[in-house]
């Protein structure tokens, strides 16, 4: 099992037919994603009739070194790619290609299978690839760009159409809006309803863009284009096909629950080992979680010397590392472990904004950005325990799910009446301003309980999200420019895709919407970025397409079991590998002290960015609304932890250096 993996960064161009795109513009996009891929770099330009197409490519090399530079085209056909990513298990799709006559250099090369897929193929290739990627190919003999991201959306694509440019019609696409700010005529103009649902989401959900005339290439999704078209170019996802749609009955999992237990371990296993093979050190990043912890035990299974990355902190309310040192100690990794302090994350913060494509608000970005850094002295490859709370009902809120109807069930009153009481006692609270404070909570938990929808539901738990509240953060003109549009409406989608999917129950739709939202565009976007900005690479074993498949075939009493006991099987799998302590310890996020930060070290940083001033000259939030909000949070008469690190996020990143065009 070989194959020769490339992390990177890609972009490309495609002027005007008859304009020849300009090799220093394709070095200049190529140049802004140096950090993911310092190792080589390379730009392709077309020729004749193709000579307004380009492509740029910078390169993270993890096996062969010496082969596999790119852009790389086909040695018998018209087709370059440029491909961030790595596909597993391709060996048998390039024996078949063999077959069918395409010719090969290299003895392993995943890239010259993925060149040579298209060549045979086009578009219809990916419904063959496994893996994570995102890729542009150029198919000069049916005359189309192809661009497809993978199946959970681990690899980032972002496509610029030509409303994102000043002039003439030009399409761009690249791993980071970086790539493309720094194009000639790029507007950067924000798009009201991305910035709305940043703050419904804490990211910008796919395919949105937080800037107009960009949008993401949704996961599982292919994009054919074709290259001398301009009309086609300005609407991209017109031309989009989902390749490989989530399913609740792709397998048929073992009749028996014991046997079910046994063929997930074995999907796992594989995945770990296959995800071990590198030509640098690779380790695995330990927080001392079920989801981690099991990814080490099946490592040291594959490869016994194997080792392990956690970060301390000398502040208890947010460290975890003696959970991961009693893991380690169990499996005997090497283990390695810095211990940081408050101060080492907010030094992050003010940094984070550049490492951005867009604004985003989830903190636990801090300290995997922190650990992607101390890893990276060591190693060049990690392996992470990210899908593990999506795919096996591991989040908090799924518990709260499960006990929805008994209290509702239980309420002789109508529920309406009931919770507006509730909702004041819960004001009356004593405001705290500790981490996830427990007023916060309450209140979160009650505006969702009479929430119908259940998508909708979740997404007032998390973040409290509601049309009302989300435009309130507007100003005037950028509420007139969002118009009556339902906020939400996407997750409504979301649960008809779910019904397409076969979902079975109500936590088959719940678990469909969190691997479209909050994992592929928060957790695994997340990640992306803090390894990407230090040049390492992480792959995610539990997102293996088998692995996926069988997780979401599974009953949901498999995965949530009475009473509300979260990510029963894959405790059963963990049962003999880690300690039971472990194992059935209780769920911890990272619980970074947002409320008292704002108060205390921040409030320099809060009053320089949310300064009324500073305020009106961004022109998109309320002024005098996020002020009012300041002010109660600063003197302690209210706690707007979660709404004003979101407004901090933004401005961070509104505020960001960038590049000039």
């Amino acid at each position: 099992m070989c194959y020769r993996a490339l992390m990177c960064g890609i972009a490309g161009l495609l002027e005007a037919p008859g304009t020849p795109v300009d090799e220093a513009t394709l070095g200049a996009m190529g140049a802004a994603l140096v950090h993911r891929g310092p190792d080589a770099g390379g730009v392709w330009r077309g020729s004749g009739a193709l000579a307004h197409v380009g492509l740029a490519h910078r390169r993270l090399s993890i096996l062969d070194h010496a082969g596999g530079a790119q852009p790389m085209s086909a040695i018998d056909a018209p087709v370059t790619v440029v491909f961030n990513g790595q596909l597993y298990d391709h060996a048998g799709l390039r024996r078949d290609l063999e077959r069918r006559g395409r010719r090969f250099t290299s003895d392993h090369s995943d890239t010259e299978t993925l060149v040579n897929a298209v060549a045979e193929w086009g578009a219809a290739a990916c419904v063959g690839l496994t893996g994570m990627f995102a890729f542009a190919a150029v198919d000069e003999t049916r005359g189309q760009l192809v661009l497809a991201r993978d199946p959970m959306g681990k690899k980032p694509l972002y496509v610029a159409t030509p409303a994102f440019f000043h002039g003439p019609p030009r399409f761009a696409f690249a791993s980071e809006l970086a790539a493309l700010e720094r194009l000639p005529g790029a507007r950067r103009d924000v798009d009201v309803r991305a910035l709305a649902r940043f703050f419904a989401f804490d990211f910008v959900p796919d395919p949105d863009c937080i800037y107009q005339g960009v949008v993401k290439v949704p996961p599982a999704t292919v994009i054919t284009l074709p290259l001398a078209d301009v009309a086609a170019w300005r609407d991209p996802l017109a031309h989009a096909e989902c390749y490989r749609p989530l399913s609740f009955s792709r397998v048929t999992p073992p009749a028996q629950r014991a046997d079910r237990v046994i063929e997930l371990r074995r999907a796992l296993s594989a995945a770990v080992e296959k995800r071990l093979v590198a030509d640098v050190p690779v380790g695995v990043f330990l927080s001392g979680g079920i989801d981690s912890s099991l990814v080490a035990a099946l490592a040291v299974q594959a490869k016994p010397t194997i080792d392990t990355f956690c970060i301390a902190f000398r502040e208890r309310s947010f460290d975890e590392s003696a959970w991961a040192r009693r893991v380690a100690a169990h499996l005997g990794t090497h283990h390695h472990e810095q211990t940081l302090d408050e101060r080492a994350l907010l030094d992050v913060l003010p940094r984070l904004g550049a490492h951005l494509s867009e604004p985003f608000a989830d903190h636990s970005i801090l300290p995997t950005y922190l650990l992607s850094r101390f890893a990276r002295e060591r190693v060049t490859v990690a392996l992470g325990g990210d899908g593990g709370d999506e795919l096996f009902l591991g989040y908090p809120t799924f518990q709260a799910e499960a006990l929805r109807p008994r209290l509702l069930d239980r309420l002789a009153r109508p529920l309406g009446p009931l919770l507006d009481g509730a909702r004041r006692a819960a004001g009356l609270m004593p405001v705290s301003h500790g981490d996830q404070s427990f007023d916060d909570k309450v209140q979160r938990m009650l505006d969702g309980l009479a929430e119908e929808r259940p998508l909708r539901r979740h997404q007032r738990f998390l973040t409290g999200a509601a049309d009302g509240r989300l435009r309130a953060l507007l100003s005037p003109a950028a509420r007139e420019r969002l118009g009556a549009e339902d906020l939400l409406a996407p997750l409504d989608l979301l649960e008809d895709e779910a019904r397409r999917a076969g979902a079975r129950d109500l936590f088959d739709v719940l678990q469909l919407g969190y691997a479209r939202t909050y994992l592929a565009a928060g957790v695994l976007q997340k990640v992306d970025r803090a390894s990407m900005a230090v040049s390492l690479e992480v792959r995610v074993p539990l997102l293996d397409a088998a692995v996926v498949d069988l997780a979401l075939a599974l009953p949901s009493s498999d995965k949530l079991a009475r009473p509300a006991t979260t990510k029963a099987i894959l405790k059963e799998v963990a049962a003999g590998l880690l300690p039971d302590d472990v194992i059935h310890r209780k769920k911890k996020g990272f619980g970074v002290p947002v409320a008292a930060w704002l108060c205390g070290p921040l409030q320099p940083l809060v009053r320089e960015l949310l300064s009324p001033a500073a305020l009106a000259d961004d022109g998109l939030l309320d002024a005098p609304f996020v002020t009012r909000l300041v002010d109660e949070h600063l003197a302690r008469r209210a706690n707007h932890r979660k709404v004003l690190w979101q407004v901090l996020l933004w401005r961070l990143w509104r505020t960001r250096t960038v590049p000039a065009s």
